[in-house]
């Protein structure tokens, strides 16, 4: 509805713009500055936070004042020009900033969320200090008619609530409040949820758990719980770890990257990816922190879990078949944590690096590596050195950031290179389609009945 208005008044304010350049104002500008400027006062009061609509809202005040009083032709025909330029900026940035409808997930459950908070006192000499952590949990829910009705969460309502968030950023990503996602809070969850297949899911370095909500509404439509972990303090343990890097290193660091976003051949890529993981000691650190932070919440999911209205209390959890899953950095941290904990039954690293303590440990659980189409062969080491199926795939034409909700909701980032020339939707399908079929063959130790409870 409201794309339409927005089209709606861009159109129309276009034309009117463009009759102002031709003659001056007559009997068919009237209407359609009207039409305008009547869309223009409803879309301001149903979404002031729409602020890609600035450019257009003032070209359509200035096609007021031109069409309510006499101009001077000069002036006439310059102020329909700055109009049309405004109209245009204001169509980019639409385009480039929707208000996306997210896809259906596609399982035959629906889709419940909760989020918790867990702190733990890490009492290890080099990682002394408090770990505040994050969750958010997607499980399979029950769809009868109540369900349906309640309206889902808006995408990245995490981000905009998190702490430390500047208020210029909090204003820009308003209008993503109309974005509405499928997951319902506190939903009832399906009888099927007390036996589902756990993933845990490790996000970017700086970033929230939410960044993939299409994979985990995705996931948990089909019968699986997905538990999101972020650590609240992560820009400062960013900067903790900047500040920890020698300018040698810090160089070479450098150098490598520039190497990388070059053409490699596959082998090379490789080699110099493994130097890189070898310097990265101080990021290295930061996923054995964060290892450790999922090794916690394992160790507390009976307890996370039994916060799900419907899900029974009990020893819930233990003995689930649990896979652990990260994007970019987070691909690491699930990665070491296959190593050190064996409740991990497999492994999915989203065009993620082996940054660890523990590079040259083999995998002995299944493993998906995803490659964007720049990175493919950059983990050949783990490869080279499994002792379980290594599983790759690599997207065609796909960038870092098409893994992320952002190559859906935010399609401006393609026209500055980020994004491949995939198509957003495509590529999420793509992706969680991988995912799904890699965790059903591997981790799912039964299929459950899929009639949605």
């Amino acid at each position: 509805m409201w794309t339409t208005i927005e089209r709606a008044i861009l159109t129309t304010a276009s034309l009117t713009a463009a009759m102002t350049l031709i003659a001056a104002p007559t009997s068919v500008t009237v209407p359609t500055i009207v039409a305008a400027t009547a869309l223009s006062i409803v879309r301001l009061v149903n979404n002031s936070a729409r602020w890609q609509m600035v450019p257009a809202y003032l070209a359509v005040t200035w096609l007021c004042v031109a069409v309510a009083t006499t101009l001077p032709a000069g002036m006439r025909i310059i102020g329909g020009v700055v109009a049309l330029l405004l109209l245009t900026m204001a169509a980019a940035l639409v385009i480039g900033l929707p208000i996306p409808n997210l896809p259906q997930p596609d399982g035959p459950f629906g889709v419940g969320k909760i989020t918790t908070t867990e702190e733990r006192d890490v009492t290890t000499a080099s990682r002394m200090g408090r770990r505040r952590l994050f969750i958010t949990v997607w499980y399979p829910a029950e769809t009868n008619p109540v369900q349906r009705h309640p309206e889902g969460e808006a995408l990245w309502s995490e981000f905009r609530e998190a702490p430390g968030i500047p208020p210029v950023l909090r204003r820009l990503t308003g209008y993503l409040k109309q974005v509405r996602t499928h997951a319902i809070r506190d939903a009832h969850a399906s009888q099927y949820a007390t036996t589902a297949p756990v993933v845990l899911y490790q996000p970017g370095l700086v970033s929230i758990t939410a960044e993939n909500s299409l994979l985990m509404e995705s996931l948990a439509s089909h019968g699986y719980v997905v538990v999101g972990i972020r650590h609240i303090d992560q820009r400062a343990e960013l900067d903790e770890a900047d500040a920890a890097v020698d300018s040698g290193t810090a160089k070479r660091t450098q150098e490598i990257n520039r190497e990388l976003r070059g053409q490699l051949t596959r082998h090379k890529r490789a080699r110099i990816s493994a130097e890189l993981y070898r310097l990265s000691t101080s990021t290295a650190a930061v996923v054995a922190r964060r290892t450790e932070d999922s090794q916690h919440v394992l160790n507390r999911l009976p307890t996370i879990l039994a916060i799900i209205p419907g899900h029974p209390t009990g020893e819930l959890g233990s003995g689930r078949p649990i896979a652990a899953m990260g994007l970019s950095l987070g691909g690491a941290v699930a990665s070491e944590l296959s190593k050190i904990d064996d409740r991990c039954t497999a492994v999915i690293n989203i065009d993620g690096g082996l940054y660890g303590e523990r590079l040259h440990d083999s995998f002995n659980v299944p493993y998906l590596m995803i490659y964007s189409e720049l990175n493919a062969g950059s983990n050949d080491l783990a490869r080279d050195t499994a002792q379980a199926e290594f599983h790759e795939v690599t997207a065609p034409g796909a960038k870092h950031l098409d893994f992320h909700d952002a190559t859906v909701v935010l399609p401006i980032l393609k026209w500055s290179g980020q994004l491949g020339n995939m198509s957003g939707i495509r590529v999420a399908r793509w992706k969680n389609g991988q995912i799904r079929h890699f965790l059903d063959r591997t981790v799912r130790c039964a299929t459950p009945d899929t009639t949605a409870g």
